[in-house]
């Protein structure tokens, strides 16, 4: 009777004990592949970093838009102030950056105000056609007369170029400022400029007395 319970004993305790190794076994090896995980991604971002990426995937180009991305609306953002009565000109430029020669067409939308309304004036493009060769970059002169304009107005308006059947647009925004913040010069009173200092050795007047000569109008 106690050799039965002995031996049933030492079974229990064998079972125990493999049941402790599996645990253990079970636990490192869930440590080891979540270790490897990490391990993985780290060096996959570090790989991205130095423009290698993952093995096999497509390297994002400059001229197409992005895998997981859509391109920007926006090519290029242009604000300008000006005050109203101004004829002022706005310079960009357009540049391949795309392997190839590129031929593309240049035109802008309609300037509106804020409440879509036209703008008195409209803009206009000194080229509405660029040729460019891989890696070179043309000027383009937009110029608005403001004359009509009112001050305190903002006006937007889309530079769209195109290559063949996708408008990409450069931003534009336009704010028509009042002449309440122009530059303002302050004439002092004229004694300031002669009245003298005489020191030890020298002294000077701010500017020589001048013959008043009288302005014919």
């Amino acid at each position: 009777m106690e050799q039965k319970t002995k031996n049933t004993i030492d079974v229990q305790a064998i079972t125990d004990g493999l049941q402790q190794l599996a645990d253990v076994s079970l636990s490192a090896l869930r440590s080891s592949v979540e270790s490897g995980i990490r391990n993985m991604g780290e060096m996959n971002r570090i790989m991205q970093g130095m423009g290698a990426g993952v093995p096999g995937r497509k390297k994002h180009s400059d001229c197409c838009p992005p895998e997981h991305e859509c391109p920007p609306h926006c090519l290029l953002h242009l604000t300008r102030k000006a005050y109203a009565g101004e004829s002022v000109k706005i310079p960009f430029a357009i540049k391949n950056t795309c392997h190839g020669p590129k031929h593309y067409r240049v035109g802008v939308r309609p300037l509106k105000d804020a409440q879509g309304n036209p703008a008195p004036s409209q803009p206009v493009l000194d080229k509405t056609e660029v040729d460019l060769d891989s890696g070179e970059s043309i000027a383009v002169m937009m110029a608005i007369d403001l004359t009509n304009f009112s001050a305190g107005q903002s006006y937007s308006a889309e530079i769209v170029v195109r290559e063949k059947d996708i408008n990409q647009n450069i931003c534009f925004t336009l704010y028509v400022e009042g002449y309440s913040n122009i530059p303002v010069a302050r004439p002092l009173e004229e004694k300031k400029y002669l009245v003298h200092w005489q020191g030890w050795q020298s002294h000077f007047y701010c500017e020589p007395v001048k013959k008043v000569i009288d302005v014919k109008t």
